[in-house]
């Protein structure tokens, strides 16, 4: 039996299978309506156990609705999802490299803040050596720390926009994930029905050659041995 493919959304074939058959040989439970989503499998029908998606069991694929897609067709399915996992990995190397750039800049910002502090203690420390006066060394100390804190607030809102900034580019990266998933599913019916054009097409010219040849047969025409050859051709 084969291991149950990821699946994706689909309006027109979705909820649980109304009939009592088939049903799965693991909980022998109706079924639900599922759309594969993974790799050549891509958008073929099927009825899947509901019970594999709530408790991570996989029971495989009680049933296939679509037959396997053409082999054309399959090949450019993969073509796709190399395509998709070449962009995605890009963008995971992207992440890591963000998230990086993020600890690092964190790091530099409480070490940034330490030597602050430091600093205006030590200034502190110079004023109230050289005054020797409380009031005075309560005003600096009040100066220091407003600056510390004008300075920190700086930091603290430069690092929050750029948490932002790479907040929406990776909102705009998902759109974009969704977008390629939805152009697939385009794709995949678009290129199914074409080959199903073609063989209709090719059904009627072999029908139209067929009615050829029994005609010609009819009226002794040409050589019947060749004919007959033709005919037991399309027959077959």
């Amino acid at each position: 039996m084969q291991e149950t493919p990821d699946t994706t959304v689909e309006p027109l074939f979705c909820g649980q299978l109304e009939l009592s058959e088939p049903t799965c040989m693991m909980h022998h439970i109706r079924p639900i309506k599922c759309v594969a989503f993974e790799g050549t499998l891509t958008g073929r029908r099927f009825y899947g156990c509901p019970v594999q998606q709530s408790e991570g069991v996989n029971c495989g694929v009680t049933e296939w609705v679509d037959k396997p897609w053409h082999p054309i067709l399959q090949n450019c399915l993969s073509r796709l999802w190399d395509m998709y996992h070449e962009q995605n990995c890009g963008r995971v190397v992207d992440k890591q490299k963000y998230e990086k750039h993020s600890t690092k800049l964190k790091t530099e910002n409480d070490k940034l803040c330490i030597e602050y502090t430091k600093l205006v203690q030590d200034v502190s420390k110079m004023f109230d050596w050289q005054d020797g006066r409380v009031g005075h060394m309560d005003n600096q100390k009040a100066v220091e720390e407003e600056e510390f804190e004008k300075k920190k607030k700086e930091v603290e809102e430069s690092a929050r926009l750029e948490v932002q900034m790479e907040k929406l580019k990776l909102a705009k990266e998902q759109r974009c994930i969704l977008q390629s998933q939805a152009d697939i599913i385009k794709n995949t019916r678009k290129a199914k029905k074409e080959v199903e054009q073609e063989r209709d097409l090719l059904k009627i010219e072999k029908a139209k050659l067929e009615h050829v040849v029994n005609e010609l047969l009819s009226d002794g025409h040409a050589s019947k041995e060749k004919l007959e050859k033709i005919k037991a051709i399309l027959d077959s």
